[in-house]
């Protein structure tokens, strides 16, 4: 199994505050997105391979799990890595934490896939990118568990 590797690094900005002082959920979920463009480029799915390719990259589902407040001007990391490897998908979980107490403060689950802009299906994942993503498996690769790739 792979180590998680870092795919964001900041701190929180009192814009990002709800009126509660708190991280507002707007912010949490940029922080994730970002988070996600750095492991799909780690990977070689970068913006600019994905449109010389005419496609998308379409995240199917997404789920977030919020553990600790953040109330602003912690330093955070995220860091990121595969649970799953499918045909036409990649799984993927980020963790954020903050950097002087080392607790976790977020969580995102995320399936992304890649489509072709004309079909606006999704495709399968080429053999170079899935290796890739196969040595940053964090976790046994469910995908060989669960058919989600039969729904797609």
């Amino acid at each position: 199994m792979a180590e998680w590797i870092e795919t964001f690094k900041g701190v929180i900005d009192a814009r990002e505050y709800d009126p509660n002082a708190h991280m507002n959920t707007q912010a949490y979920v940029s922080r994730f997105d970002q988070a996600t463009w750095f492991l799909l480029a780690a990977v070689g799915l970068t913006p600019r391979t994905v449109r010389e390719l005419k496609r998308r990259v379409a995240v199917l589902r997404q789920s977030f799990n919020f553990v600790h407040e953040l109330k602003g001007s912690e330093l955070i990391v995220i860091k990121s890595g595969f649970v799953a490897v499918g045909e036409k998908h990649l799984r993927f979980q980020h963790r954020m934490v903050d950097t002087e107490s080392d607790m976790l403060m977020a969580a995102c689950d995320g399936t992304a896939v890649e489509v072709d802009l004309e079909s606006g299906r999704a495709v399968p994942i080429e053999a170079a990118i899935k290796d890739r993503a196969k040595a940053l498996l964090v976790t046994a690769n469910d995908a060989e568990r669960i058919d989600l790739d039969a729904r797609l």
